[in-house]
């Protein structure tokens, strides 16, 4: 069976450490507990957690956050049974005993532990008060106890039951989108595509954030994207697209990878924060790379040096053009080029299909409405739309041309 990538075939060996394979493969693999500077749960290497690895690190924060949960769940019964230890010490106190012997009263009647009376309880006042107190300090006990055993066996009930519901949403997904991070980009990716219709789950190895893709109504699993069973789990054998949207280039890099050995078939588009990771994703497996501070950046460029564009493409002002394979260009006539004396109409039918012109611009002006009937003149211009690098071929080359988008 030939290799998913042939060009990383050598770039490890059984028994390689971390730094050799990075060292020939030329990626950047994270140094120990990276991945948990990344999730931000070590602050700095001189870190308090720095010797655990990366699995302790998550289950002490499950730990941590099952035990908060719980917490907050008990925390309404157990108050309520301490105001009634208080209250009846305090009845005690005002009836002449002292806070110790009032105390002390209290908890071996609660409790039913049958040890004698420290005082005398030879008044009506203190007889009604001691009934009193049984009854309340019974019924706070079973308030409590069943407070604590509801939040054990709901917080348990729900977990199974989310489980569940989760794996037979998992076999049926079919031809769906895998979104490996629930950050801003993860997030509007996901309201993207529920408006569109389109299939998908969210993977995510922050438990708050899982609660936040179901709390919003989508499909979500906890688990770490670079970990091959969290992918089969989520369908990618069957899954159309992935998308690894994280903000750490190194994790990205290896979600790809560990993407494209599972299924060759997918289509995986990859964020990168930096340039220089384009090649590394792309050799990972990535189909298309998406560089959001450089998108950012062009966009802004293009504002000021051809804010006509905005206005032209407002309609689809928050699309990525090239992610869709087409690009906004603006074609400058040279002298004698073989469009002068051409009509749009005629321009319009060279492109077979292929080509949109968008407006035209004589000197200073741009025309945008009614533009077939436009003979183009000597230096005309033309705002036009076409697949990514096929503009010049399918109108000639004796034009200077402007990327705008």
């Amino acid at each position: 069976m030939k290799p998913v990538f042939p060009a990383l075939k050598t770039c490890a060996a059984p028994g390689d450490s971390l730094a050799r394979i990075s060292k020939r493969s030329g990626l950047e693999i994270p140094a120990q507990n990276s991945f948990a500077k990344i999730a931000g749960v070590i602050p700095d290497q001189h870190g308090a957690l720095r010797g655990l690895s990366d699995d302790q690190l998550e289950r002490l924060s499950d730990a941590l956050s099952d035990i908060w949960r719980s917490l907050r769940a008990v925390f309404p019964a157990t108050a309520f049974f301490a105001l009634i230890i208080l209250v009846s010490t305090l009845g005690y106190i005002l009836l002449g005993w002292t806070p110790f012997d009032a105390l002390y009263m209290v908890i071996i009647s609660v409790f039913s532990v049958g040890y004698g009376e420290i005082q005398p309880v030879n008044t009506p006042a203190l007889r009604v008060w001691t009934m009193l107190v049984i009854l309340g300090g019974w019924s706070g006990l079973i308030v409590t106890l069943g407070g604590i055993t509801r939040a054990v066996t709901a917080g348990e009930l729900l977990h199974t039951t989310e489980t569940l519901r989760s794996q037979r949403a998992m076999k049926h997904l079919h031809d769906h989108v895998i979104i490996c991070g629930y950050g801003r980009m993860g997030q509007t990716l996901a309201r993207e595509l529920f408006e569109a219709g389109v299939p998908f789950v969210v993977i995510d190895r922050d438990e708050e954030r899982v609660a936040q893709v179901r709390t919003d109504g989508f499909l979500a699993h906890r688990g770490d994207a670079t970990d091959e069973s969290t992918l089969e789990f989520v369908g990618i054998a069957r899954a159309k697209t992935l998308a690894t949207v994280l903000p750490a280039d190194a994790v990205n890099v290896f979600i790809t990878l560990t993407a494209r050995n599972l299924s060759r078939e997918v289509n995986i588009i990859a964020r990168g924060e930096q340039p220089s990771t384009e090649k590394k994703l792309r050799q990972a497996g990535a189909n298309d790379v998406i560089l959001p501070a450089t998108i950012g950046g062009l966009r802004i460029a293009h504002s000021i040096i051809a804010p006509e564009v905005g206005e032209l493409a407002k309609s689809g002002q928050n699309l990525d053009w090239h992610s869709l394979g087409v690009e906004i260009d603006e074609l400058l006539l040279y002298e004698h080029a073989h469009l002068i004396g051409k009509s749009v109409r005629e321009i319009q039918k060279m492109g077979e299909g292929e080509l949109m012109i968008l407006g035209v611009r004589r000197g200073e002006e741009i025309q945008r409405e009614d533009i077939e009937d436009i003979v183009l003149l000597e230096g005309d211009a033309f705002i036009a739309i076409a697949r990514t690098r096929q503009l010049l071929d399918i109108i000639g080359r004796d034009t200077e041309k402007t990327e705008l988008i």
